[in-house]
């Protein structure tokens, strides 16, 4: 009996010491149509939904201390660099730009103290040729 009181006990303290966490998610979206499309011209479509993303974290410690993945060039530029290049009268058309920023922490009675920001930039596009 007083083994299993004793089991009781290690796993309320271990429950008391880890305690919870939230991840809230946030959402952004913009849409750049055919803006730049030249309709005057003949093209036909070369690829359908080619994707570029780039990720960057931010990691905050107990001493109030920021460690962040680097981006050195900006995350929409590493983005749109990781797409493929493009071909003689090749141009981008129907961008679209999507930013996901994840908050990782713990619950507090006046919301979340947050440990880990990670941001993420999704470029997507069809790839046209005119002719």
């Amino acid at each position: 009996m007083k083994k299993i009181t004793n089991l009781a006990c290690i796993f309320m303290l271990s429950l008391l010491f880890t305690g919870c966490s939230i991840t809230q998610q946030d959402y952004s979206f913009m849409h750049h149509g055919t803006d730049s499309i030249n309709t005057t011209k003949d093209f036909k479509y070369v690829e359908r939904n080619v994707m570029g993303k780039s990720k960057t974290t931010y990691k905050i410690s107990a001493w109030g201390k920021m460690n962040q993945d680097m981006v050195l060039t900006g995350m929409m530029s590493q983005a749109k660099a990781t797409m493929p290049e493009l071909g003689d009268n090749q141009a981008f058309a129907n961008m679209s730009i999507d930013v996901l920023t994840t908050r990782k922490g713990t619950p507090t009675s006046g919301g979340m103290d947050v440990s880990q920001v990670t941001l993420e930039v999704v470029i997507s596009a069809d790839i046209i040729e005119y002719y």
